[in-house]
């Protein structure tokens, strides 16, 4: 995720913080410094937050280290003002994994609220009575009270909340994956609509959360439904092999006439049959005003995406497409095509279409996109 800084490793995985959470701990320090409070309630507001955000990132670590169980890893976890994001390599499909997977946050969160509630009791943290002033202001009953909060917000059973995982779990087990999600997704924009008629009236808060849930419950469907709809299918599928392409010693003004006159936003570099990198429109950019028109091209190589076999399962591809708009396919060290997020969907598209009418005749039929 841009803008965000590994500050540490723990089991594998990297733990990082994003550049707003920083204003964030400015905002509370400042906001508390203008209501009238002392610079030591600052700090002690400041070191809520902290604490709340260290609760954050033990449940982000539960749902981490519930998926290793099952062989998933986790990229990273990344604290943000709303809360961490702990990026799975994949969601278990398997209705008893995924349960597990996603309840394991607000368990951690309940045990938290337990031992807070034990420490509490054990040194008189309840003798006195208890009302909002003592919530606001007993710095663990506080802590306590908030965690209870958040296994109470996640466990709603709404996407992308952990509530909507575990309801498709419960769902998965009695009906097929693509349509359990369906109906978790249908459930979770139901409750984000009254989220969001209750927030006119209450709190603009819940309008936010609402858009929030409403959002990811969609994109949840959406994502699930793609990777239904390639199951099956490889990167030979999906491949682009009609491109231009240029050799390694080419100058850069051939790199810029390619691009021009065949509106392709990448131009492949090889040289002796020998796949070299991708140029991007950025990069050939660049080059050119750093080195001139007559640079060879390879100079204008950018940071070169992984290869791709062609026989890889095409859902594998999906997440690594994010964040390259076009990945090679190679069989050794050969350009055989191109995968782009235009040919995915132009072959989820005729898959769809062939599962609806049946396969073409053959003499119909077009192996390649």
């Amino acid at each position: 995720m841009k803008w965000s800084w590994r500050i540490g490793k723990i089991a594998g995985i990297e733990l990082k913080i994003h550049l707003t959470f920083f204003f964030l701990i400015i905002w509370i320090g400042f906001s508390t410094l203008f209501s009238g409070e002392s610079t030591v309630n600052a700090l002690m507001e400041i070191l809520f937050i902290l604490a709340l955000f260290l609760c954050v990132v033990l449940h982000e670590f539960g749902h981490a280290l519930a998926a290793k169980i099952f062989g998933i890893s986790t990229r990273d976890i990344t604290l943000l003002p709303i809360g961490g994001l702990a990026r799975l390599e994949s969601i278990p499909e398997d209705p008893k994994e995924e349960f597990i997977v996603a309840a394991a946050g607000p368990a951690v969160n309940i045990l938290i609220a337990g031992l807070l509630f034990s420490g509490l009791l054990l040194t008189g943290g309840f003798s006195q009575m208890l009302n909002l002033d003592t919530l606001m202001t007993n710095f663990w009953l506080r802590l306590l009270t908030v965690n209870l909060t958040l296994v109470v917000f996640n466990l709603i059973p709404a996407f992308p909340m952990d509530g909507g995982r575990v309801l498709r779990a419960l769902l998965a087990s009695q009906m097929d994956y693509v349509k359990a999600t369906r109906v978790a997704a249908y459930v979770g924009r139901g409750l984000a609509v009254i989220m969001g008629i209750a927030g006119f009236f209450l709190n603009p808060w819940l309008v936010l959360t609402a858009i929030f849930i409403w959002s990811g419950a969609g994109a949840e469907a959406q994502s699930v439904e793609l990777k239904a709809g390639l199951k099956g299918l490889t990167v030979r599928d999906a491949l682009v092999t009609q491109y231009n392409q240029v050799d390694a010693n080419q100058s850069l003004e051939v790199v810029f006439q390619v691009l021009i006159s065949t509106g392709q936003g990448y131009v492949p570099v090889v040289s002796n049959g020998t796949f070299l990198g991708i140029i991007r429109r950025y990069d050939l950019m660049k080059a050119m005003e750093r080195l001139g028109d007559r640079a060879p091209a390879y100079a204008a190589i950018g940071i070169e995406p992984e290869g791709l076999h062609p026989d890889r399962p095409l859902v594998e591809v999906l997440p690594k497409l994010n964040s390259n708009s076009v990945m090679p396919v190679l069989e050794g060290r050969t350009l055989v095509g191109l995968v782009t997020p235009e040919s995915i969907q132009q072959c989820l598209w005729i898959n769809q279409r062939h599962q609806k009418t049946g396969p073409q005749p053959p003499e119909e039929q077009s192996t390649r996109i």
